[in-house]
């Protein structure tokens, strides 16, 4: 199962560390788990030749 740590125990039981200030602000960073492709009209075409090779059918249906 799990342990139970007591955190006021292990805090009391470490020493104080001295507090680091940073000159440069902070940055917050956003991912979005998303990946954006700005495609030109040569890679569409090449895109849709790929496929209808594959599937032997024209890929626009």
């Amino acid at each position: 199962m799990a342990d139970v740590v007591r955190l006021q125990e292990r805090l009391s039981r470490t020493p104080r560390r001295d507090k680091v200030w940073h000159e440069a602000p902070a940055a917050v960073l956003l991912f979005t788990g998303v990946r954006y492709e700005r495609l030109t009209p040569a890679m569409i075409a090449a895109k849709r030749a790929r496929k209808a090779s594959e599937t032997g059918n024209d890929a626009r249906r």
